[in-house]
């Protein structure tokens, strides 16, 4: 298993109730990773200005996607281009005014909270606005873009159609789940954010893809063999931050296919099953009463105590601290 996807149990203790810790410049602030390729001199500069990121993907080793929170102030981009596919959603509570060049000419349009721009790796853009506004903005690498459409496109050829102040209701839930998943204190780790990077990826390819490419539809179950093989895993290393990619190597299948043969085999996501047998061990250590329910959730493979309890409290009913003072 990738190593940068895995985390020591005196890690994941230190780390518990803290976000992981991000870039930051000289001053102390905190500084975006998305970058953007000024034409002009072909330098790179940070989408948001140091200071400016409210949260980021970052230092979370997400794979295939970056994701980033800011506020822009008002301002006059030079041409440049997103070595990626980008989309950026206005997170204001109001409407703003957003301008970009079009054959040499401007062209502006109100843009509405929810609603995104999205543009292909390498369009060339040049946009303006007048007034300070929030903004989510998502990088997705191309070659992981290709490995979801899995028609023998190379990573070049895959391309969306550009989009200006499109509201789409399923990116809207996306968005917030990502949101959701680096701004409050209950990560639920690589496992969904892949499965989220993966349907999110699916979304934009259905909708927006310029030729349209063809996706490949899962089907079957997984033999008792794979199934066996993902399973004792998943059991050997609950304790770790498992990702699909490690799933789906065990089933010698792609994690596309893994996570839609999964789920029809079991009747569950890949996330739901895991979260499942991690409750179940810490059943079991609690049962043996010789460990704190905090050293239990870590045990189990929980980020931190939240995490665990509403894991807990979903499938058992109650809460960890309440079970085990019922016991």
């Amino acid at each position: 298993m990738d190593i940068h996807h895995r985390l020591s149990r005196s890690q994941r203790l230190a780390e518990m109730n803290q976000l992981r810790p991000v870039n930051r410049n000289s001053d102390g602030k905190q500084a975006g990773e998305i970058t953007l390729v000024d034409v002009a001199t072909g330098k790179p500069f940070p989408v948001a200005r140091a200071g400016s990121i409210s949260w980021t993907s970052a230092a979370r080793g997400w794979r295939g996607i970056m994701v980033e929170a800011h506020r822009h102030e008002p301002q006059e981009m030079p041409a440049h281009y997103l070595d990626a596919h980008g989309l950026m959603i206005c997170a204001s509570r109001g409407p703003i005014i957003f301008g970009w060049k079009e054959n040499g000419r401007w062209r502006d349009r109100v843009m509405n909270p929810g609603e995104f721009h999205l543009i292909t790796r390498g369009d060339i853009s040049a946009p303006r606005w007048p007034q300070a506004f929030d903004v989510v903005t998502l990088a997705l690498d191309p070659g992981f873009v290709a490995d979801v459409v899995k028609d023998g496109l190379p990573a070049e050829r895959v391309e969306f159609a550009p989009q200006r102040a499109v509201f789409d209701a399923t990116i809207a839930r996306y968005i917030e789940a990502f949101r959701c998943e680096l701004a409050t204190d209950s990560p639920n780790g690589l496992l969904y954010v892949d499965s989220l990077a993966i349907g999110f990826t699916l979304n934009l390819l259905s909708k927006f893809a310029v030729a349209k490419p063809r996706i490949p539809l899962p089907r079957g179950k997984l033999n008792s063999f794979q199934l066996r093989s993902v399973v004792d895993f998943i059991q050997s290393h609950l304790d770790e931050n498992l990702s699909l990619v490690a799933l789906a190597e065990q089933a010698n299948v792609s994690q596309f296919h893994f996570a839609r043969q999964f789920c029809a085999t079991v009747g569950l996501t890949p996330h739901q099953f895991v979260l499942r047998q991690r409750v179940q061990k810490s059943l079991n250590l609690m049962k043996i009463g010789k460990l704190p329910l905090a050293q239990i959730a870590i045990e189990s493979g929980f980020h931190d105590q939240p995490h665990f309890t509403h894991a807990f409290r979903k499938v058992v009913g109650t809460t960890p601290a309440r079970y085990s003072v019922g016991r």
